[in-house]
């Protein structure tokens, strides 16, 4: 039993990730029209944010690291949002697509600078494993879920109930009619691309246990989140969720039927072929800018 309800919470608990992740380009794509591929390259930076500088430099508890970590990527994200993402966002996509690549690129090479090459650790702020009978199930699964849902709980409460998250939804709707209704979409932004760079040190911080700090900690993530967004229709919150958790279980089963982990992740490039031949929209149908 324990072959199958280990994996199976392991794939649910990447399933969230994945579909934190895909929420993130949905955020700024519908706000934009930007595809944001820099999204693994933030979540890193997220980690070394958090475990490089308030913990390692400024010997912060690695429980309240989370609050000023948290804050300077979302200023972070408005400051990029200034600089970059708003002058990009007027571009024809190909290069709008290669600004943000490029600023990627640009994050990484500073992370090397600031914190090293070296790959590095923390205390955990979760360790162990919860036992009931012969089933193990790491702590830190188990916090992935909890954390991931009041996020996107969170998320969901942003959207429907706040004067900000009907702008953001009038906007993915109908980015025209929003503009003349008053709504200044370069402000918007501001605030998407930070409230998204947020959710990337979240994401960040609840690897650490898993991958431990390092420039290539997120070498497949981001792929995977877009993935994700396609099958479950970018541009819909509700596609995003699905598509992660989708993703999240066919990978589960994979392993549960004996594949070798080495090649778990082709299971993500197939699937982003087989939905763009068959069901391009996406399972959800994604939202028309």
């Amino acid at each position: 039993m324990d072959t199958i309800i280990q994996p199976l919470i392991s794939g649910i608990a990447m399933g969230f990730i994945y579909s934190l992740i895909a929420i993130e380009y949905t955020l700024v794509f519908n706000t934009s029209g930007l595809m944001n591929f820099g999204h693994e390259k933030y979540i890193m930076m997220g980690a070394f944010v958090y475990a490089g500088s308030f913990i390692l430099k400024m010997n912060f508890n690695n429980i309240v690291a989370i609050v000023p970590a948290l804050a300077i990527m979302f200023l972070l994200g408005i400051v990029l949002a200034i600089i970059a993402f708003n002058p990009l966002r007027n571009l024809e996509s190909i290069y709008a697509v290669a600004g943000t690549l490029s600023m990627s690129m640009i994050v990484l090479q500073l992370c090397r600078i600031v914190y090293g090459s070296a790959a590095f650790n923390v205390p955990p702020f979760v360790s162990g494993v919860f036992q009931i009978d012969d089933i193990v199930l790491p702590k830190i699964y188990v916090l992935i879920i909890i954390v991931a849902a009041v996020v996107l709980i969170l998320h969901n409460l942003l959207l429907t109930k706040t004067r900000v998250g009907k702008a953001m939804r009038a906007i993915s709707q109908d980015k025209e009619a929003a503009t003349l209704m008053g709504i200044n979409v370069s402000v918007l932004l501001c605030f998407t691309v930070g409230l998204s760079l947020l959710i990337c040190c979240i994401i960040g911080i609840l690897l650490i246990p898993m991958y431990g700090v390092s420039l290539n900690m997120t070498s497949s993530i981001g792929t995977k989140g877009f993935v994700a967004g396609i099958i479950g229709g970018f541009g819909s919150i509700n596609g995003a969720i699905v598509g992660g958790l989708l993703l999240g279980f066919v990978e589960a089963i994979y392993l549960i039927l004996g594949g070798p982990g080495l090649y778990k992740d082709m299971l993500s490039f197939a699937l982003i072929v087989i939905f763009l031949l068959w069901k391009p929209q996406g399972l959800l149908n994604k939202i028309k800018l």
